[in-house]
């Protein structure tokens, strides 16, 4: 089992997963793939499988916000509620939420 991830870590796993979103926003081609290995450099602790669990995380607090969430990420069903209140929180501060 992975470590907690801190709130930096979850940072930067929720600004690479918005980044996606965005370019699915503005129909710009991505590999999922190369977000998480850019992402694996920054975050050196995580694996693919590491990112890949906790973008589904995320995916998970869109879910239940009614919000659209990347589909190659399907919400975890078993998402721990105080991780839930984290990512949602950092989503927050980052003011990553366009109200539309």
């Amino acid at each position: 089992m992975d470590e907690l991830w801190t709130d930096a870590e979850l940072e930067k796993a929720i600004q690479a997963y918005f980044k996606m979103i965005k370019y699915e926003k503005e129909s710009t081609p991505y590999i999922k793939a190369e977000v998480n290995r850019l992402l694996q450099k920054e975050l050196p602790q995580r694996s693919h499988k590491s990112i890949e669990y906790r973008w589904q995380n995320i995916s998970s607090v869109l879910h239940d916000k009614n919000m659209k969430f990347i589909d190659g990420f399907k919400p975890k069903k078993n998402v721990g509620s105080s991780v839930k209140e984290r990512i949602w929180r950092i989503i927050n501060n980052l003011n990553l939420i366009n109200e539309e």
